[in-house]
């Protein structure tokens, strides 16, 4: 093999200029806490993840040498993240992007980035991804606008289910303690369950104001004390169910002062059994007790850490790590919960 002149300028060049794995997760030369001091910190901010280039690994000396070539490789980047949800193994994390028309997946363990846009063939692809769980290793997308589920076993491989039962699919989550997925379907204000294989188990709710009725649910969690929270929108409120669909608790109401709610949108449990909410009016996230009591709230407009700017979806991990979709801020916010105790509740 002859090398030229430029090849052998070219080739220390390449071999100088490999560049270390990105982790989006490292640790951070100031430490943003909430509360602020003299109070006891609860939540640390951990990262940021915009997109693909975020868990990128260390590039090998052939990856850098075709760069020096042909230009860097292209990275995908987060356009309007809704909903985000770790898998089990804490380290695939899955963000539903509704304008970007898939799915993003994240998996910090092989530091691979995959898109899922299709349930098949390119006719079955998604349209308006809003929500987003595991169930094992099966990703379940729903869809807002072919108002439908997608199960998903890989990028292009899957199957639709639900198009005969949902009007306009909001949010889901997926509870381990009776391997349901619960959907909340803001077009019919109700709260649809399907077994893991995607037959429908039952479902409940209708509009109105009363424990058990919804106006416009949005997102929902499944608690590790085996109850279901849903974020009823428009009723500018949380309601506890019984995994059954049976009423629990309700609490919040429309204002403005600390503790009150004008947009919730995304819900999450915490280990110890705060309840977590997304208010994207407020551009905040609060803590509750189970029954309403405000424990903690922080975040303001910006785009800097801990601010945002139309959040939505939420979700806690086996780490304690708080996932938050910063949609118009087109990033996934990481804080680490420090410590939050709760009062039981029934």
């Amino acid at each position: 093999m002859r090398l030229t002149a430029a090849t052998l300028v070219i080739l220390p060049l390449a071999s100088g200029c490999s560049q270390p794995a990105v982790d989006f997760l490292r640790p951070r030369e100031s430490v943003e806490v909430w509360p602020k001091p003299p109070d006891v910190p609860r939540v640390q901010f951990l990262g940021e993840l915009k997109g693909s280039a975020d868990i990128r690994g260390p590039k090998s000396f052939s990856e850098s040498f075709n760069e020096l070539l042909f230009g860097p490789q292209l990275s995908r980047r987060l356009v309007s993240p809704q909903a985000v949800a770790v898998h089990a193994d804490g380290k695939r994390i899955a963000v539903a992007d509704t304008n970007a028309g898939c799915v993003h997946v994240f998996d910090l363990g092989t530091r691979r980035y995959t898109a899922f846009s299709a349930a098949g063939d390119p006719s079955q692809a998604l349209e308006c991804a809003v929500a987003v769980c595991w169930v094992g290793d099966v990703l379940w997308v729903a869809d807002a606008k072919r108002n439908a589920i997608a199960m998903l076993n890989g990028p292009g491989h899957g199957r639709w289910i639900g198009a005969d039962v949902l009007k306009r699919p909001a949010g889901m989550t997926y509870c381990p303690s009776n391997e349901l997925c619960y959907v909340s379907d803001a077009g019919a204000h109700a709260i649809v369950a399907f077994d893991d294989r995607g037959t429908l188990a039952f479902q409940f709710g209708s509009r109105g104001t009363a424990a058990g009725q919804f106006n416009y649910p949005s997102h929902l969690a499944c608690g590790p004390d085996g109850t279901l929270v849903v974020a009823d929108s428009l009723n500018f409120r949380v309601q506890r169910f019984r995994l059954d669909g049976s009423p629990l608790s309700v609490f919040g109401r429309k204002g403005d002062a600390a503790g009150d709610l004008s947009l919730p949108k995304g819900v999450a449990v915490g280990p110890e059994g705060a309840i977590w909410v997304v208010d994207a009016n407020f551009e905040n996230v609060q803590a509750f007790t189970p029954e309403g009591q405000l424990l903690l709230a922080f975040g303001e407009e910006g785009q800097g850490p801990g601010q945002f700017w139309l959040p939505a979806g939420i979700c806690i991990d086996g780490q304690r790590r708080l996932w938050v979709a910063d949609t118009y801020n087109r990033r996934v916010q990481v804080f680490q919960l420090l410590a939050v105790t709760t009062a039981h509740a029934g």
